[in-house]
This record gives structure tokens, C-alpha cells and sequence, in this order.
């Protein structure tokens, strides 16, 4: 049985450059390698080299230029890529529900935030979502890289978000505000007695992040706050920070998401007489041409919503 299909716009396929050519570029342009694209697409540098060549030709403009230990792109060459490498993806995401494949929600995120809030909460959303499965890439210090390619990322960016300050991008949602306080084990303090913001500075702080900006941004809003950089206990990552403030090593700045438990629990204790204060910001950023992909869309409406009902109004 013949099915007929509405009537489009004729298409001359002729207009399009080489395919092989166009694969072969974007392979290059996404890794800045001629060696790894041949390596991703399995063929060798010289194929990369004659593919490229053809499509130069054919468009009438380089697209790289060789630098020192690679290649970049010229402007041609970043204009072309910007709309073949989301063609292809787009192509072979079809392709792949057309085949019955189940999508996969691919995430960057922050290691302190998988595991002290997200993989606590993963398995609500696999049971919820069954069909869309997450697959979680952490990393300390995520950025936004064409060589690795996500749906999305989750990205922490210091700065009030309430003085309108902190520069977010176009693609970015926030969901989570991150209110520091300065905690330790209940031990760590004289008679369970929080600290006056002078005495800090006679105290171990413990970082969270070999810098601690954290600790000088939270320092920078309070007049009378003090603290002691030199001796500070440093660490890569919140979670060991928390860890080594509930071991009672000394006191931790922390974002109030992370250490519910602690506090519940009375492990950790607010260290100084003050409120929490905003420092920065969790954001979620959708690659471009992905925001609208089903799998993208049921992921942020879950973390939003789970946000919203795990911390309080200010938190958000």
C-alpha cells in the first residue's frame, strides 16, 4: 500500500557539500585534532586532511589554521561548525529513537554536588523515570567544552546571584542558591557555645577548595569577620571538608543543601552567631539545540521540583 506524504518544498540535495567531508570536519573541529578525529572516526590523520581539504574547496574558505600543538578554527570554519555539529547530533538522536533505542540523558555536574544532593536523590528519579536513564559525569571544575559532548551540565558559579553580579549564560537556569554557614562538630565548640565573628580568626578553618574563595567571599560581607588562611585545613572537594569538620578537625563553610543530615542529626553545628549568607549559585545549562529534547526536559523539571522541595524558599 502506497502512503502518500504531505507535500514539501522541493530540496535540491545537490546544494549540500560532501557529507563524508562535513563528518570528517566536525570530528576536527569538535576535539581541535586532526589526530583525534582520526582516532574517534577511525581512519588516519590523512583521510582528516583530504576530507577537509575537499570541503575547503568546495565552500571556498580555509576552516583551520595550524597552530602550535593542534588546529583552530578560522571564522568560517566556527560558523560551519556551529550548525554541523548540532545537525549531526540531531540526526543520530532520531536515528536512535527511529531504532527503538532508549535516549540517554548524558549530565555534567560538580562532584561536591553529586554526592552530597544528587546521588541521594538519583534513585526517585529512576524510579519515576525508568525509560530515561542518566548517565553522570563528575568533575571538580566542570566547563563547557565542545570535546565533550553532554545534554547538559550542572555548574556552580560564585557570586551574590541577588546583586546581579555574577555573569550567567544565555543557555543557564538557576534552581539552587548556595547559603553558606560556618559549622563544626559540636566538640569543636566550648560548651556547645557558637563563636562571635572576632574569635574566628584564633580557630582552624578547613577549605573546600585548595583556594578558599569560598571563605574569602564569606568574609568579605561580614565587617567583623576574621579568619586565619595560613593555618587552614584544605581540601578538593565539600564533601571531605564536611567530613573533616564532623571528625572535628575544625570548622567548615558549607552550603546548607549539603549538610541536612548533619544538622538533624547534630553532628554539625552552626560554629558562628550569624545568618547564612549567599554566595553563589547552582545552574543548569542546556547545550544548545538539546534544551528541547524530551529526556532534557523531564530531567529539569525533576530537579527543579526536588530543588524546590528539599530546601527552603531562601535556598532557591
Amino acid at each position: 500500500m502506497m502512503v502518500s506524504l504531505p507535500a514539501k518544498k522541493h530540496f535540491d540535495f545537490m546544494k549540500l557539500p560532501p557529507l563524508t567531508a562535513v563528518r570528517h570536519f566536525t570530528a576536527a573541529a569538535t576535539h581541535l585534532s586532526f589526530k583525534l578525529a582520526a582516532k574517534e572516526l577511525c581512519v588516519t590523520e590523512g583521510a582528516i586532511s583530504r576530507q577537509i581539504k575537499l570541503l575547503e574547496q568546495y565552500i571556498g574558505s580555509a576552516l583551520f589554521v595550524r597552530v602550535h600543538r593542534g588546529v583552530q578554527l578560522t571564522d568560517e570554519g566556527q560558523r560551519l561548525y556551529a550548525v554541523t555539529d548540532n545537525a549531526l547530533f540531531q540526526i543520530a538522536q532520531i536515528a536512535e529513537e527511529l531504532r527503538g533505542v532508549v535516549p540517554q540523558f548524558t549530565l555534567s555536574v560538580t562532584t561536591s554536588f553529586a554526592i552530597r544532593w544528587l546521588m541521594p536523590r538519583l534513585s526517585h528519579y529512576e524510579s519515576l523515570h525508568p525509560n530515561h536513564p542518566v548517565n553522570i559525569q563528575a568533575v571538580s571544575y566542570p566547563e563547557l567544552s565542545p570535546v565533550k559532548r553532554f545534554d547538559a551540565s550542572i555548574i556552580y558559579l560564585l557570586g551574590d546571584p541577588y546583586e546581579g553580579q555574577v555573569r550567567v549564560p544565555d543557555n543557564a537556569e538557576r534552581f539552587m542558591v548556595e547559603w553558606l554557614l560556618p559549622v563544626c562538630a559540636p566538640s569543636f565548640l566550648e560548651k556547645n557555645k557558637p563563636l562571635q565573628l572576632g574569635d574566628l580568626e584564633h580557630h582552624r578553618i578547613i577549605f573546600n577548595e585548595p583556594t578558599g574563595r569560598d571563605w574569602r567571599s564569606w568574609a568579605g560581607k561580614l565587617d567583623d569577620a576574621k579568619i586565619n588562611l595560613d593555618t587552614a585545613l584544605r581540601f578538593e572537594h565539600d564533601d571531605t571538608a564536611i567530613q573533616a569538620a564532623v571528625a572535628g578537625h575544625g570548622i567548615a563553610l558549607a552550603n546548607l543543601a549539603y549538610i541536612r543530615n548533619e544538622l538533624d542529626m547534630g553532628s554539625l553545628v552552626p560554629a558562628v552567631a550569624c545568618e547564612p549568607l549567599p554566595i553563589g549559585a547552582h545552574y543548569l545549562v542546556s547545550e544548545p539545540g538539546k534544551a528541547s529534547l524530551s529526556h532534557v526536559q523531564i530531567f529539569r523539571d525533576w530537579l527543579i521540583k526536588s530543588a524546590g522541595e528539599c530546601c527552603s524558599q531562601r535556598d532557591i
